[in-house]
């Protein structure tokens, strides 16, 4: 029976792929029987960022995926446009080889070059009302994951059992457990993943904008974290650490002496890496501020940081962006920044620029 099926999904692929190279193939929003707006499109008013004067200056290069326009406004404070939340719903739709098909159109969810090969092992499930709780970028990256892909799972569990691609192994490659499995469980997630699924009915979503409609359920996922860990006992302060090792624009070359000295200013030092979530959850629960450089093991401070807060970025000088100011701004935490010394290969912080901006929270 597994083989029939497999082989059904298999026939039904190819025959996408065969309308696509005639131009036949159809768009998501086209293919969807319903289509309907959960929340409207909004303007979101920013505050500035937390810098030191003259920082700015020291940028060279934007990041990709951004502009110097949308990167002052974070910068400087101002306001936002954001699209709506748009729900598409579709009869016969089925998840394989990492893409979810439906009346001749396909999205692709699970990043390119990391697709499962149909086997055994990933037998065909037959669910009745499902819902996509995965993105593209939420696969890809461990921090979208985090900020795009939990939230979503909640608002997924509305429309039917929210359902997932299995992550990438890389994920859980360098790390103590895999942080996404272990967060689904810490979080209470109705996250389920899946290889090889027929739905009779699949809902999906536009919700990759930081919202004020994904805003409120971020804030669930906070509350449920200060219920089950209750308050910080003590007022404290975190450096979190990259944790692997980047080449390029994104070489630290000081951190481990960032973190030095930062430590004997009463900083705990956090590497993720080496951390189970729980470990992770007990040292930055409540804490003041979070410091480390921009990436997405920032991220980590989503679900722990209170109103008030800060969250302090060291930024590579060629490779600048606020990204995670995104759902700072969201949660009320502040959000500062330094920009690093341009060195052959990567940047280095100065130490007392950090301090110093540290002192503006």
């Amino acid at each position: 029976m597994q083989n029939l099926q497999h082989v059904g999904l298999s026939l039904r692929h190819g025959l996408f792929r065969l309308r696509r190279r005639f131009d036949a193939a159809r768009t998501m929003a086209d293919a969807a029987d319903k289509v309907w707006t959960i929340a409207p499109a909004e303007t979101l008013n920013t505050p500035p960022s937390v810098f030191l004067p003259g920082e700015y200056d020291k940028v060279r290069t934007i990041a990709g995926g951004t502009t110097t326009e949308i990167e002052m406004r974070r910068v400087c404070g101002g306001q936002f446009e954001r699209p709506p939340i748009m729900a598409y719903r579709y009869t016969n739709a089925f998840l394989y080889r990492g893409a979810v098909v439906a009346r001749g159109a396909e999205r692709r969810v699970l990043p390119y070059g990391v697709t499962p090969s149909p086997s055994h092992q990933f037998p065909v499930v037959s669910i009745r009302e499902g819902a996509l709780a995965g993105s593209y970028l939420g696969l890809q990256y461990f921090g979208h994951w985090l900020m795009d892909d939990a939230p979503l799972s909640l608002l997924a569990e509305q429309y039917g059992q929210p359902v997932s691609p299995s992550p990438p192994t890389w994920h859980a490659a360098h790390f103590a457990e895999s942080h996404i499995h272990a967060y689904a469980k810490f979080l209470d997630l109705p996250w389920r993943q899946e290889g090889n699924v027929f739905f009779k009915s699949l809902v999906m979503f536009d919700d990759e904008d930081f919202t004020t409609h994904k805003g409120a359920r971020l804030e669930v996922l906070r509350q449920r974290v200060l219920n089950r860990l209750g308050a910080p006992r003590d007022r404290k302060r975190v450096f979190i650490k990259r944790g692997i090792s980047d080449k390029g624009v994104r070489r630290f070359h000081n951190e481990d002496a960032v973190a030095a000295a930062l430590a004997e200013d009463g900083f705990d030092i956090l590497d993720p890496t080496k951390a189970s979530v729980e470990e992770i959850a007990q040292m930055l629960n409540g804490c003041d501020v979070v410091v480390g450089s921009e990436g997405s093991q920032q991220v980590h401070s989503l679900f722990f940081l209170p109103p008030g807060a800060g969250l302090l970025a060291i930024t590579p000088p060629n490779r600048f962006t606020l990204v995670n100011k995104r759902w700072t701004d969201l949660l009320n935490i502040q959000y500062g920044f330094t920009v690093g010394d341009a060195e052959e290969e990567g940047f280095s912080a100065n130490i007392d620029d950090i301090k110093r901006t540290i002192d503006l929270f």
